[in-house]
């Protein structure tokens, strides 16, 4: 009888524990839907616009980019409301972050120009968050007449917290990777000067005793 009901309750645990688990990863794919990472390769005297919609007005919208590759690592961006005014601009920065509450409801445009390059392509990595998690679960829930609790509020908190962690990361990792190229470029070019410095000299050293060998040399007639 004791054994069965230690079964019954490891049972009731496991259980437990599973649709705790898949209740957090429901939430996992509600919280990510806010947000959007993307790269985009913009060519020399080109421009790219990318769209996002906000469905209420007043709501969070948070826009980042950084240039990964090309030229001088800097590049025009604008973002432009439904009502086609512009928001935020900026030209020739390498990265940047901006966040504002959007004023009206409609699409709004973040583009990146590249009009400026005359050969150079560039490489922009961004994200764009519209929203908050904790508002929109909300809405949701009052539809059917309920409020999130306690724990559905701190799940949420967390993997927000957990996703600007994930974005902090991959900035963090970006920037390593462009210092990491600028140093290896860096590196490569002394390497080569150095090597070029180093044929020289040996090639003057044996110019200068070629000349002096010929300078002593003395002639005879016979």
């Amino acid at each position: 009888f004791f054994f069965d009901c230690w079964r019954l309750n490891l049972e009731t645990m496991q259980v437990g524990r599973l649709i705790t688990l898949t209740y957090f990863l429901y939430l996992v794919g509600f919280v990510d839907a806010f947000g959007s990472g993307l790269t985009l390769k913009i060519e020399a005297h080109a421009e790219h616009c990318v769209f996002d919609d906000v469905k209420t007005a007043g709501d969070r919208v948070f826009f980042s980019f950084q240039v990964t590759a090309g030229g001088s690592l800097d590049i025009d961006v604008a973002i432009h409301g439904p009502e086609m005014g512009d928001i935020w601009t900026t030209e020739r920065e390498s990265e940047s972050r901006v966040l504002f509450k959007a004023p009206v409801t409609g699409t709004y445009q973040f583009c990146f120009s590249n009009k400026m390059s005359t050969l150079t392509g560039k490489t922009v990595q961004f994200h764009i968050s519209v929203g908050d998690p904790i508002e929109a679960m909300s809405k949701n829930k009052n539809k059917d007449r309920k409020r999130p609790d306690s724990i559905e509020r701190s799940i949420v908190r967390l993997e927000e917290g957990l996703m600007e962690i994930r974005d902090e990361q991959q900035y963090l990792r970006t920037r390593e990777r462009i210092h990491r190229d600028t140093a290896e470029s860096t590196n490569a070019r002394v390497m080569y000067w150095s090597i070029f410095e180093s044929g020289l000299l040996v090639l003057m050293g044996l110019g200068q005793v070629f000349y002096l060998k010929r300078c002593f040399e003395v002639t005879r007639n016979v």
